[in-house]
């Protein structure tokens, strides 16, 4: 009788795909930064935001008082230069109102097309991970079809 040997071929992964592994990490580092890099402008955009708000709030209830005091001052009967100049400001402080306001929506733009561009990221890193874990997945099967029943078994995908 003769002896059966079983030969175990372990089958190497082909070139391309090493390189293909090697720039999906390289891919999946650049979107994990790129969303790091935008994370960041968000947050410095949100505190500009904070800032600007809080601003045009103050400058709102300013311009409230500044009114209140205009009316009391001309029902006192203030001269009539006194009430223009105070009208002027009070007009200044209003069409700086209308501008923080313009901006703020601006920002607030800017700030949903920075989320935009996260989320696209993050669902560019999620696509490359996923094909590196089914090119890992491809080439456990690949190894496990060299193996012999009994090491089959007490293997496992990991």
């Amino acid at each position: 009788m003769s002896d059966q040997r079983v030969i175990v071929v372990e089958v190497t992964p082909p070139r391309e795909e090493h390189d293909e592994q090697h720039f999906l990490e390289k891919e999946i580092d650049l979107a994990e930064n790129k969303i790091e890099r935008l994370q960041d402008k968000k947050d410095r955009l949100n505190e500009r935001i904070g800032k600007l708000d809080q601003k045009t709030k103050n400058l709102t209830k300013s311009n409230e008082r500044f009114e209140e005091v205009l009316d009391r001052s001309q029902q006192e009967g203030a001269s009539r230069r006194v009430l223009e100049t105070g009208l002027e400001s009070l007009k200044q402080g209003r069409e700086t109102c209308l501008e923080n306001e313009k901006t703020l929506l601006e920002l607030d733009l800017e700030a949903l097309g920075l989320l935009k561009k996260i989320r696209e990221w993050e669902v560019y890193r999620e696509k490359l991970k996923t094909r590196q874990e089914e090119m890992r997945f491809e080439e456990w099967m690949r190894r496990e079809e060299g193996l012999r029943y009994e090491d089959w078994k007490k293997s496992k995908y990991s």
